[in-house]
């Protein structure tokens, strides 16, 4: 669609970040337009993931991680209570062997997170876990990512939150006071204010503003979606080169993790290789779908044997980008950057980093405007 020419906030990316920063300043009283590269919204990293809502003890390395998970955890719960699904058992378990966090330590990272949970053995869980004997069970929750777009698209609509789908932002310039975007669609627009919610496309606009940008790891990730006749849970092994399996939204379905096999490919760069945005040029084109499946099948069968009888049902695949050279800690934050007071970049880290991101990006554009 056509957007108006003149706006207060251009955001770049219709994500769960862009999104929500969108309805967010709009409800400042701020004209918004959201530019997406894809045909709709939310087909990005925000839907290619584990769907999980995180309470931190997923990142027993990184408590900075842990406790910005904490502050949006509620928050996103409250926003959006018909997504959420938390109907089962959820936990974590140390592996026995090659843990890089051991369960005594793992045990007191969860008493600094200071959230809700329970210590138990494999033995007691109700879908037999091997090679990892020590665990925990906690609040943790999955959303269903369908539902979720389909109640931000209502907010979307209800704020008249202008949207350009299908448009991939191809300039960003300084036009005086304001700021020039250009877009493949033809599409030319004045703002006041540029958020840039790219996700992996943020160097390329920070870029032609002549900021300085950082290297980034950028990982193209296939993550199965499977069918299998158990319990419904969430089971995490901890801490290394493991696996997740845990509730497909409110599907009866699966989503199967391994930490290194899900990982299709990895680059070090300061810019994502555009390839990896097309489908039929991304990495998993070249990967024989059902080798990798039996093998992420064989890697995550040594510690929950029953995955051995699950069937293939299909493939969250996409783009994601980390921190570089994070290995350490395995941090996992979100990052708000503010240049020029006008121009600001969202870092992703967890989906349910949301609403604090938007919340504290629009207190900012509130003091541009002296709303």
């Amino acid at each position: 669609m056509s957007m108006s020419n003149d706006i207060n906030v251009a955001v770049i990316g219709g994500g769960i970040f862009g999104s929500e920063i969108a309805i967010e300043a709009k409800a400042c009283g701020l004209t918004v337009g959201i530019f997406e590269a894809k045909d709709n919204i939310l087909l990005g990293a925000s839907g290619n993931n584990l769907n999980r809502l995180h309470l931190g003890f997923h990142y027993p390395r990184d408590i900075e991680t842990g406790k910005q998970s904490i502050r949006g955890f509620e928050a996103f719960k409250h926003k959006y209570p018909e997504c959420i699904q938390g109907e089962f058992q959820n936990a974590y378990f140390v592996a026995n062997n090659n843990s890089l966090t051991p369960a005594p330590e793992f045990f007191e990272f969860c008493e600094l997170l200071g959230v809700n949970y329970e210590k138990i053995s494999a033995s007691e869980f109700p879908v037999k876990v091997q090679n990892a004997d020590k665990g925990i069970l906690c609040d943790e929750v999955v959303y269903d990512f369908n539902i979720l777009r389909d109640l931000l698209w209502n907010s979307l609509r209800h704020s008249n939150v202008e949207i350009s789908l299908g448009d991939r932002v191809e300039k960003v310039s300084r036009a005086g006071e304001k700021y020039k975007i250009e877009t493949e669609n033809q599409n030319l627009v004045y703002a006041d204010v540029v958020v840039n919610a790219s996700y992996a496309d943020i160097n390329r606009i920070s870029s032609q503003l002549g900021h300085e940008v950082a290297e980034r790891q950028y990982e193209y990730t296939a993550v199965p979606i499977i069918s299998i006749d158990i319990p419904r849970v969430g089971i995490t092994v901890l801490d290394g080169p493991f696996m997740t399996l845990l509730p497909y939204g409110k599907s009866d379905e699966f989503l199967l993790y391994h930490v290194e096999h899900t990982r299709v490919a990895k680059k070090t760069s300061s810019q994502m290789d555009p390839n990896w945005l097309v489908p039929d040029t991304a990495p998993f084109s070249k990967v024989d779908k059902q080798q990798y499946f039996k093998k992420m099948i064989e890697l995550c069968s040594e510690y929950v044997p029953d995955l051995a009888r699950a069937k293939l049902v299909g493939y969250l695949e996409g783009p994601r980008m980390i921190l570089a050279h994070k290995e350490g800690t395995d941090a996992r934050p979100s990052i708000v950057s503010n240049y020029e007071d006008s121009y600001f970049t969202v870092f992703a880290g967890k989906v349910d980093h949301c609403v604090w991101v938007a919340d504290d990006i629009c207190e900012q554009i509130k003091t541009k405007f002296n709303l």
